[in-house]
Order: structure tokens, then sequence, then C-alpha cells
């Protein structure tokens, strides 16, 4: 270290000697348009929770015949005894779904803030990568150093 701060000499050096590499550069950020292209509120399951969530306000019929009536009537009974808990089932669904929708749309928002703060670190890396080569091909003090222009 020198007493600016940091040596971007010595810390390239050390950076290039841990990873067995000639020259640093940023890693580029991996699958950033893939997050803004696939949102997940617009995902066949939403739809299809969005189509089926509704239960029935009556028993389906049974057929006609003597079997189809005893049917029918004993669905009747049932599902008047079941109304309200039915009722209830169907506000839990609805706002389960409406709950997914939202979770849904935050997820995209962070998917694209993720990718796109992943796109800035990027540049960010790139510029640190450049500033350090700089430094290193002047040898930090803004003097050329022999060394700069082989390595490079």
């Amino acid at each position: 270290m020198s007493e600016q701060g940091l040596d971007p000499r010595g810390f390239l050096e050390r950076l290039q000697g841990e990873h067995q590499t000639l020259r640093w550069s940023p890693l580029p950020p991996e699958f950033p348009e893939q997050w803004r292209q696939v949102p997940l509120a617009g995902s066949e399951s939403l739809r299809y929770l969005h189509e089926h969530w509704v239960l029935t306000d009556a028993p389906a019929g049974s057929g006609g015949g003597v079997r189809g009536r005893l049917a029918s009537v004993a669905g009747r009974v049932v599902f008047r005894a079941l109304a309200r808990y039915l009722h209830e089932e169907r506000e839990l669904l609805g706002h389960l779904v409406r709950m997914n929708d939202a979770l849904a749309r935050r997820c995209d928002e962070l998917a694209r803030t993720v990718a796109d703060r992943q796109v800035a670190d990027a540049e960010n890396q790139a510029h640190l990568a450049a500033w350090l080569q700089a430094k290193l091909s002047t040898g930090g003090n803004g003097i050329p150093s022999p060394e700069g222009d082989a390595r490079s």
C-alpha cells in the first residue's frame, strides 16, 4: 500500500497471482436480458389460476331417472350445509390469486432491478480494470514504466 491508498501494481499482481490469469478483466453480466424478456406475471400458471379458481354456486346436475333425482336432492342438501364454507373458500382462493399476481409483479420488478444493477456493476468493473491497467502501465505514479509497454 502506498501513502495515497491502494497500490494498483501490487493489487493487480496479487490478483493475477491468486487467479493465475495474465490480465484481470470483469466478468460480463449473466442473462440480464432473459430476466427482462420472460416476465413471471404473464406466465401460463397464472393464466390457469385466473381461469380455474372460481368454485361453482350450485351442485352439478346428476342426470335423469330416480337415481339422478336422488343424487340431485342429496347434492343440494350437502351444498346448502356447506354454502358458508364454500363462500369463504371462494374468497380465500380469490385472495390467493390476487396475492400471486402481486408477487409475480414484484418478482418481475426485482428481476429488472437485479439485471440493471448487474449491467451497471459490470461497467464499474470494466472502469476499474481500465484504471488498474493504466496505473500498472504508468507505474502508479504517472510515469510510464518499461514493463507496462511489454505487458500490454
